[in-house]
């Protein structure tokens, strides 16, 4: 029978019939098989081909956030389409480099490095980014004459009595440019100026050091000066060799600011502090680094110490605690568990439309700020239950967050969770160390387990010691409570900074605990004071008493007024009661 069928299936799959005439084969005979049942197993299969398949319709879906720019000659929000495909040419102006790059200048560059890398490594635009630098113009050409004059000056080697008397010519002509001057930063500026330079005039002639004097005046009076320096001698200058000189020096100065930001390739921890927490947290599209911290009792800086961040210490223990492959890595989702998964979700649409509108960060990271506090939430109560948290939800979160903070350019390594620590040697320290630190940390935990059992508090006391003092001057961070203890590595400056933190609050909490001793005592010394003998110790006040020892007479023999008797009556009652109640709890005490 298998032959047969086996024979069947290759003859099915030719015509069987052409005409009147049998297609036979020549291991194959008409006589075994009859003509009628393979005709009938041929219809079947043909009416078995001709099923209609049930009706299918598309699903409708959900309309996806486009990308909206706003374009500033509209005026409003436009869908934005690249000239060619997904690449976009962008042409941007930089600077005019006639003085050194300050703040301003950050801002603007890690802006637009941040609107790049978002378009670049969150939409996958493929970015040519193209920036002009002007190294000729008025303002180059006028502060390379100013320069130059400003340095022949000081050459001279002028007395005290000259410069005073030109930086005092200088104001002259300063203080009508600011009088005139509408513009109320550049007005402002100027103010600053002619404060300075004021202050630093009137304690020149009152100082008796003149080296020191001719320092300060050409210091400080240095922007009058150049400024009337120009005017009276500008149009001497006639080496164009200087016009060259200062835009040189000055590019150059500006390519090594924009290196030591990493405006190219992303900001580095370093400047990060310095600059996207001083400057990009006010506009709508600008990265808002100090929200990013996640939990307010955590707060820290971004800078050297950005590995502090608790909500990816406590990821990377419970992924180092818990099993990542194997039956052991699948568990069971409770509520809990699908509601934060529901809120990672939530969030991730919520970034996409907030950088879809007009790429904005400060949005996007707030509701990063709302997730990760979720996530907190979810952690310390499932601490609180004696239960694991889910390992794949709380990766999930952590890695997209590590994806998008490399999207706007705050770290720049490759880690998959958490912030690296730093080496010389370019090697990973808590890959290298934790597997000691683990083993160390089970084996102090042993030692306390058994040191409870035998009541050696001694022992407990030097683990406590280890925990505390030791291991945080080394930036380890170890938490008992839960088995086996948490091991974080962190910056050891904040770990000795928490430690003061701590000490602090212990020490108050001790002076507190005296404060509240000492008054008890006081109050149960009150309390042992007959109440006749209440006023009698208080010569000082008065000098005759009635048959209760109430006064009735102050210190100078003046009988007391009536309201005064009053109150101190009252005094003396609420003396009695208390009296009465002690006596009362001592007798008691005295029978048992």
């Amino acid at each position: 029978m298998a032959i047969i069928r086996s024979v069947v299936g290759v003859i099915l799959k030719q015509p069987l019939v052409t005409g009147d005439h049998f297609i036979s084969f020549r291991f194959f005979h008409a006589s075994s098989y009859s003509l009628n049942n393979i005709r009938r197993i041929k219809e079947r299969m043909a009416a078995k081909s001709k099923n209609v398949q049930p009706p299918w319709s598309a699903p409708e879906g959900t309309e996806v956030p486009k990308l909206k720019l706003y374009n500033s000659l509209t005026r409003q929000k436009e869908v934005f389409v690249p000239q060619s495909g997904r690449r976009v040419l962008w042409y941007s102006c930089g600077p005019t480099v006639y003085d050194s790059s300050h703040m301003g200048h950050a801002r603007s560059f890690i802006s637009i490095d941040i609107l790049r890398r978002v378009l670049q490594d969150y939409f996958n635009y493929e970015v040519f980014y193209c920036m002009n630098i002007t190294d000729i113009d008025d303002k180059i050409i006028k502060r390379a004459r100013q320069n130059h004059l400003y340095e022949q000056y000081l050459n001279k080697n002028l007395a005290l009595s000259k410069i005073l008397e030109d930086v005092e010519s200088a104001m002259k002509p300063f203080i009508v440019k600011l009088e005139k001057e509408e513009d109320p930063d550049k007005k402002g500026m100027y103010v600053k100026i002619k404060a300075k330079v004021e202050k630093a005039l009137s304690e020149v002639k009152a100082s008796q050091d003149e080296g020191q004097s001719r320092e300060r005046l050409c210091v400080d009076g240095k922007d009058v000066l150049c400024d009337w320096l120009d005017k009276t001698h500008g149009s001497e200058v006639t080496d164009n060799s200087i016009f060259a000189r200062l835009p040189q020096f000055f590019e150059e100065d500006f390519h090594k600011d924009m290196e030591a930001l990493n405006v190219s390739f992303g900001i580095t921890p370093e400047v990060a502090h310095y600059t996207l927490k001083y400057f990009l947290n006010s506009a709508e599209n600008y990265l808002i680094m100090i929200d990013i911290v996640i939990d307010k009792k955590y707060l820290s800086p971004i800078g050297k110490n950005i590995c502090k961040f608790e909500f990816f210490l406590n990821v990377k223990n419970l992924l180092r605690t818990t099993p990542g492959t194997g039956v052991a890595a699948f568990e069971k989702w409770n509520p809990e568990d699908v509601e934060l998964n529901k809120k990672y979700l939530q969030t991730k649409d919520a970034v996409h439309e907030a950088l879809c509108d007009n790429v904005n960060t400060r949005t996007a990271l707030e509701s990063l700020r709302e997730l990760i506090g979720e996530a907190n939430i979810y952690m310390a109560n499932a601490r609180g239950a004696n239960r694991t948290p889910n390992r794949m939800i709380l990766k999930n979160i952590a890695s997209y967050i590590m994806y998008l903070l490399k999207v706007f350019g705050a770290i720049e390594v490759e880690e998959e969770i958490g912030f690296p620590q730093s080496t010389t040697q370019n090697v990973n320290i808590e890959e290298a160390v934790m597997p000691f630190l683990s083993a160390f940390a089970q084996f102090r935990e042993d030692v306390r387990t058994i040191s409870r059992e035998q009541k050696a508090t001694g022992i407990l006391k030097l683990c406590d010691e280890l925990r505390d003092d030791v291991l945080p001057n080394l930036g380890v961070r170890l938490e008992d409570g839960i088995s086996p203890p948490t091991i974080k590595l962190v910056d050891r400056d904040t770990l000795m900074k928490e430690r003061e933190e701590k000490l602090k609050k212990e020490e108050l909490k001790r002076l507190e605990k005296e404060k509240k001793k000492q008054e008890m005592e006081a109050k149960l010394a009150q309390e042992k004071i007959p109440p006749w003998e209440l006023f009698k110790k208080e010569t000082d006040k008065y000098s005759q008493f009635d048959d209760k020892g109430i006064p009735t007479h102050d210190a100078e023999g003046k009988e007391i007024s009536k309201g005064q008797i009053k109150k101190l009556t009252k005094l003396y009652e609420k003396q009695e009661k208390s009296y009465n109640k002690h006596m009362g709890i001592t007798g008691k005490e005295g029978g048992s």
